[in-house]
């Protein structure tokens, strides 16, 4: 069975990447429309058949996407796309939604395709509005300042200030633009919760780093990265080849 699949998507590096994975899945599909704004998506929907199924990004550039089921009563499964947002994902597990975290990755869009194709579920207008209610109602408010202990001083440093964190030996530290190192309590895990994923990148294990530290950037073997950071890291700072193509992505909005 082929699976026609419509991709709402108005960010191109991920439309893209989303279609390569999609063409290189074990499941046969076919994009049948690379559509980029609301606008755009009411009107395809109305003058084309249903596709099999939906890829739709949560915020395009015209609005978030909950409009298309106010102008058009879908036919399709949706599988929803997003950056990470907590209330989100808590409003899709709430309402039995599926999604996929970007950058999308293999594994998972092969586990929603075969879910897909067990359930193969229509999507429900009273519950699609339950679930955008519910993420319009909670705006995310990223971290904006980190209180740190200097000497015996207590200092409020802004988020703005901060090059990047890094781990080592079960601590996490930070460093600012002028070099300053500073020991804080949170993990790396925790941290990439509360900065904004617009900003900050989890480029390996031991870095979340700012798009403004990044400075030369070494095409390695394999598709790997080698990352100069600004101010210098202590340590050789090499991208694996997902996560190489996931950090290009990001640097490319």
């Amino acid at each position: 069975m082929t699976i026609d699949s419509l991709i709402i998507e108005d960010e191109l590096p991920n439309a893209r990447r989303l279609e390569k994975l999609l063409n290189e899945s074990a499941y046969s599909v076919q994009i049948v429309g690379r559509l980029q704004t609301v606008k755009e998506a009411i009107i395809w929907l109305k003058s084309n058949p249903a596709p099999s199924l939906i890829f739709m990004d949560i915020r395009l550039s015209d609005g978030l996407s909950f409009e298309i089921y106010k102008n058009v009563e879908l036919q399709a499964p949706v599988i929803f796309t997003t950056a990470y947002d907590e209330y989100a994902l808590q409003a899709f597990k709430v309402n039995s939604v599926d999604y996929l975290l970007k950058p999308i990755d293999k594994e998972a869009l092969e586990q929603a395709l075969q879910k897909f194709s067990m359930q193969q579920r229509k999507p429900d207008y009273e519950s699609m509005m339950q679930l955008f209610g519910q993420i319009q109602s909670k705006q995310v408010i990223y971290r904006s300042r980190f209180l740190v202990t200097f000497r015996d001083q207590l200092i409020s440093i802004a988020v703005e200030d901060i090059a990047y964190f890094g781990s080592a030996f079960k601590t996490t530290f930070l460093v600012t633009h002028k070099g300053e190192k500073h020991y804080i309590s949170q993990t790396l895990e925790e941290l990439e919760k509360e900065i904004n994923p617009s900003l900050f990148f989890r480029i390996t294990r031991q870095y979340l780093v700012c798009n403004a530290a990044v400075g030369k950037i070494h095409i390695f073997f394999n598709g790997k990265l080698k990352v100069e950071l600004r101010p210098p890291a202590e340590e050789e700072v090499v991208l694996s080849r997902d996560k190489s193509i996931a950090f290009k992505e990001w640097l490319d909005k």
